[in-house]
């Protein structure tokens, strides 16, 4: 059944719908997210977003509504009969100890725990990108976030109040819980920094913030991410602590085992995302992996740099170029969501390098040359044409193991 379902709405879904879809993860809603905001702020606009907060959105979902929107889109009579047969007449109760609640019918919500769950969820919300026409909409299974751009503030602020309303609108008359009052908006710009502005939607006003959270992630109205990084590092910082306290009982492959699930994960989840971030930054995340050096081959006399090699391991900037190097062929080769290509994508020109990727103009170093686009393009075409032009993911991944990235001249790199 979900096969079946499966291969029916990948024709009728919006490309910006990203939960619980092949291919498409939390990762490239927010690599695109941030790579919109930095074209707009390199083309020296303003930016925009709402992040809307939803209430149980997989629980308030009417059967009647689902039904009557799968069959909108082309389902048979007999398949919605049988649809309509899974998702009625469930029963829920309560029990605690020995007592027992009455069971209800459920007239609302789709199985959570089921396989069918979440593309049932996806289908049922796909319609909302129809409403939002001034503004972009993207979307992670109940995370749903607006945002747009402008060369001045108060026509900015007019579109985000507006599709605010059509969104709320949208999920009122959708039968689903939403929280105003929950909302967080926050505003970047790049020529002078704003006063804190309010937003007023459905009479509660909103105040803008310095820095919002989406699908995990801190971004602030900078686009630094320190305050996140911060985050990450202290995390790690201690988790390293309670490892090197009871080191004496680890063997190395218990200690290795550690490191990697408790540490190293931190920095493994949307690495691409804040990858621009400050000196200050970047420097904290390298000496977390040095502590980590240390502590596995018990050296605390030896540089960082010498410690590298002796661990067969590259700085983590090296690895996080190392990802931008797959996420590109990936993009390249039809494995990632289509919306990703409009970052990377082949030069239109007609050069002796067929492979390489367009170098988009840019502005400005901290929203141009700062961007993946740009950075993304001189990562990918500094690589040899044989291995650009490879189709298989694994072969590439074997390559890029052993690869430093675009003629680093860091003193990580040197050697």
């Amino acid at each position: 059944m979900y096969n079946s379902l499966s291969k029916f709405t990948e024709k009728i879904f919006s490309e910006f719908i990203s939960a619980y879809r092949k291919n498409y993860s939390s990762n490239h809603v927010l690599l695109k997210l941030i790579d919109d905001w930095k074209k707009s702020l390199n083309n020296n606009k303003i930016v925009g977003t709402v992040l809307m907060d939803l209430s149980k959105a997989f629980d308030c979902i009417p059967h009647d509504l689902l039904i009557a929107k799968l069959h909108a889109y082309g389902l048979s009579i007999k398949s919605l009969t049988f649809i309509y047969s899974y998702l009625k007449r469930r029963k829920q109760g309560v029990k605690i100890n020995d007592t027992e609640s009455i069971f209800k019918i459920l007239l609302s919500g789709v199985p959570q725990g089921s396989i069918l769950g979440p593309i049932l969820f996806n289908i049922f919300i796909n319609d909302l990108f129809l409403f939002i026409k001034d503004a972009k909409l993207a979307n992670f299974a109940d995370d749903n976030t607006i945002h747009a751009e402008n060369r001045e503030l108060e026509p900015l602020l007019d579109i985000l109040e507006k599709e605010s309303k059509n969104a709320i609108n949208w999920f009122k008359t959708n039968e689903m819980i939403v929280n105003p009052d929950k909302f967080q908006v926050m505003i970047v710009n790049r020529r002078k920094k704003l006063e804190t502005v309010k937003l007023k939607i459905n009479e509660v006003e909103i105040p803008t913030r310095s820095s919002v959270t989406l699908l995990g992630v801190e971004i602030d109205n900078e686009l630094n991410f320190n305050n996140h990084i911060s985050t990450i590092c202290k995390k790690a910082g201690n988790k390293l602590n309670a490892i090197g306290r009871i080191q004496n009982f680890l063997r190395q492959k218990e200690k290795e085992l550690l490191i990697n699930t408790f540490v190293y994960s931190n920095f493994n989840y949307c690495p691409l995302v804040w990858h621009f971030s400050s000196k200050k930054s970047t420097l904290k995340i390298e000496k977390i992996q040095e502590r980590c050096l240390r502590l596995l081959q018990n050296n605390t006399t030896e540089t960082y740099e010498d410690l590298l090699p002796k661990s067969n391991q590259p700085s983590m900037e090296v690895k996080r170029i190392r990802t931008l190097a797959i996420e590109i062929f990936k993009t390249l080769n039809d494995m990632n969501p289509n919306y990703m290509k409009s970052i990377f994508h082949l030069s239109p020109y007609v050069t002796h390098k067929k492979y390489d990727l367009y170098v988009h103009k840019r502005n400005t170093t901290k929203y141009g040359n700062h961007s993946l686009k740009v950075f993304g393009a001189q990562v990918w075409n500094s690589l040899p044409e044989k291995i650009k032009a490879l189709t298989t993911i694994n072969t590439f991944k074997d390559y890029i193991k052993n690869w430093f990235g675009p003629k680093c001249k860091c003193s990580l790199c040197r050697k």
